[in-house]
């Protein structure tokens, strides 16, 4: 009888040990890295025990978690790889390689496609800035003039005219000062002597600075682009195809013409890794985050909405802090004491209104200065008689105009006093403002970016209904969330507001949203990709392999290629786009 009555135990000490098995498994393949800790949850020393009885199942249902449970804490675990084990083929130092050749080309073809097209000069009403003598251009002037001839189109008229004259017109005004005077401080630093001389014109400097300006600052954040993604889908896989997706955006004119879409990329992409980066204290990352967002913010104007990412990374020290004494282990701030909440709110408000103001310092500085000289009558006579004439002719305001100037009384912090006026007087910009019938062509051109958006944001809730808990989608930098939230509101902008059109190169020169969502989906559709897949064919690698799978992938690859090449050559022509 003993025998038989010992068996039973044995069995059900067997199916114990097969659930405790099974539970193990299922807890590592979980999507989440930050399992939830309880105040009375079991020590892991304790002695599993296997019960059917009524009231362990009831104790069991009320230690189970819902989406918004919060507990204690919350123990964060380093994530591993989301990439196969065969996926890596191809060594460290030549995954750098292979993407630097690519991003380089890529700049390559787009100078030479400009160069091929910037002889075509379509009549436009654009501002093309003050015309220059020709004798005062020497043969390299021309020269160069010819070679850049489709960088300095459309809105690259105005940074090199600022970069030059400085703020002397009026419609100037809409573009922020950091790009055109970095332009200038360049300049200065490597062509004084060559100006000096005669050997080259100042125009040709300035638009030689702008160029390597935008070249290098692309590279550079292309590096950057890739420890974000890295970071954010722990895929190596992911982070490449998004570097590659980055050096044929829809918008890559714009990263290589004067424009602020490489600065500002760089400057947008080094403040988000800051915040996501944990080898450092979050407070010098936060402080390394505000510089960078504040030299944005003075670049352009749509760099205020970094607010965004610093207001939703301090919020997520704020809930889940990490624990001095165990890095691993993430405190909730609701189920702390009551003075610790207490003080630990209001260092998240000294935060946020650190941010608010060092962010818009620059550009209030800066607004006020123009103010000044735009609204002083005596500064009508500093505009040399060239300008002057040039201004007559166009019709164009300059400083002193007090008699048409109607900003001179407005009192603005965050924005420019001038911003509001000058984009609704040049731009048309205002509420339903570009709702026009003409302007379908415009919305239509923004179309799949819009598209991108949606889809991102369709794929974002789904992920963050996925985690276990609210407090893990937080403990994990909140996933995709402040990304999609960011290309939310810029869609959102330019679906009400500003020109629908620039919502492309918005879109992919200020946010890594668009290159997170397309390599998370890419590398989801191609399991089977190794490493080295990604390196063949040449040029364009695995994109022209990836567009033959079906009728989205080639979609996309010809959204890619059609608004590379046409897009460019359409604006080195002086045609629209974007």
């Amino acid at each position: 009888m003993n025998d038989v009555e010992d068996e039973p135990d044995s069995s059900c000490s067997d199916e114990g040990r097969v659930l405790d098995n099974y539970a193990v498994d299922t807890a590592e393949e979980s999507d989440s890295f930050c399992p939830l800790v309880n105040d009375n949850s079991i020590s892991a020393a304790a002695p599993r025990k296997l019960s059917f009885e009524v009231n362990d199942i009831k104790n069991e249902e009320q230690t189970e978690m819902s989406y918004f449970s919060i507990p204690s804490s919350i123990t964060c675990e380093k994530s591993g790889d989301a990439d196969s084990s065969d996926f890596f083929d191809t060594s460290a130092s030549q995954i750098k390689d292979f993407l630097f050749a690519q991003v380089l080309g890529i700049r390559i073809l787009v100078f030479m496609l400009q160069f091929l097209f910037n002889s075509w000069d379509f009549s436009t009403d654009a501002f093309k800035g003050v015309p220059i003598e020709d004798e005062e251009l020497t043969r390299l002037d021309h020269l160069i003039h010819r070679v850049f001839a489709g960088f300095k189109r459309w809105d690259a008229v105005h940074m090199l005219h600022i970069a030059q004259h400085e703020y002397v017109y009026e419609n100037s005004l809409a573009f922020f000062p950091f790009y055109p005077m970095t332009i200038r401080i360049l300049s200065m630093a490597w062509a004084t002597p060559f100006v000096h001389f005669g050997i080259l014109h100042v125009s040709s400097a300035l638009l030689i600075s702008a160029v390597a300006i935008n070249l290098g600052c692309f590279i550079a954040a292309a590096a950057v682009l890739y420890r974000i993604v890295r970071r954010v889908s722990h895929s190596v896989k992911q982070a490449v195809i998004a570097v590659l997706l980055f050096s044929a955006n829809p918008a890559s004119i714009f990263f290589s013409a004067a424009y602020t879409e490489s600065l500002y990329c760089l400057l947008t992409f080094t403040g988000i890794w800051l915040l996501l980066e944990d080898n450092h204290p979050f407070f010098i990352r936060y402080l390394g985050s505000l510089l960078c967002f504040s030299l944005a913010y003075a670049t352009r104007s749509n760099g205020l909405i970094n607010l965004g990412y610093v207001g939703f990374f301090c919020l997520v020290e704020f809930i889940v802090s990490t624990d001095p004494e165990n890095p691993s282990q993430r405190r909730i701030i609701f189920k702390r004491p009551v003075p610790v909440i207490i003080s630990r709110t209001a260092v998240f408000a000294l935060r946020m209104i650190l941010a608010v103001l060092s962010v818009s310092l620059p550009i209030f500085v800066h607004g006020r200065r123009q103010q000044i000289a735009f609204c002083s009558h005596s500064s009508a006579s500093s505009v040399p008689a060239t300008l002057q004439r040039f201004a007559a002719e166009h019709k164009l305001v300059t400083v002193g105009r007090t008699d048409v100037i109607d900003w001179c009384n407005v009192t603005s912090s965050i924005f420019p006093p001038f911003y509001a006026s000058v984009q609704a007087k040049y731009w048309h910009v205002s509420l339903f403002g570009y709702w026009q019938f003409r302007k379908i062509p415009c919305f239509l051109m923004a179309a799949p970016a819009f598209h991108v958006v949606a889809f991102g944001a369709r794929q974002t809730w789904h992920r963050a209904w996925s985690k276990r808990s609210f407090l893990h989608l937080l403990a994990e930098n909140g996933d995709h969330v402040p990304y999609t939230l960011h290309a939310i509101f810029m869609a959102l902008g330019a679906l009400f507001v500003y020109n629908a059109e620039v919502l492309t190169r918005m879109l992919f020169s200020s946010s890594p949203f668009p290159y997170l969502v397309l390599a998370q989906w890419m590398s989801r559709i191609t399991p089977q990709v190794r490493l080295s897949d990604l390196f063949v064919p040449q040029p364009l690698p695995f994109l022209t392999y990836f567009c033959r799978r079906g009728l989205p992938e080639f979609l996309l690859y010809l959204y890619l290629m059609v608004y590379l090449v046409f897009g460019t050559t359409m604006h080195a022509m002086w045609l629209p786009f974007t």
